[in-house]
């Protein structure tokens, strides 16, 4: 009975440790993530990186073509 005892309370032990590891490294990202969040935004680096810049401009054609080009006379 002592040994069944023992095994309960270790695991409990490694469950309880387990736990800490995964705050501690939840908060270690979450810190991570705001640093990095802030060093882009202090960086002034607001330019859109050029993949988003290709999205935008084809919705834009897309957006042009689908609803200002019909509305404009055709001769």
């Amino acid at each position: 009975m002592p040994f069944d005892d023992y095994q309960r309370e270790s695991s409990r032990r490694i469950d309880q440790q387990r736990e800490m590891v995964r705050r501690s490294t939840d908060e270690s990202s979450r810190r991570r993530d705001r640093e990095d969040w802030r060093a882009r935004r202090d960086s002034g680096d607001d330019d859109l990186s050029f993949g988003t810049q290709v999205i935008l401009a084809v919705v834009a054609l897309v957006v042009f073509f689908l609803v200002v080009y019909p509305q404009l006379p055709h001769h």
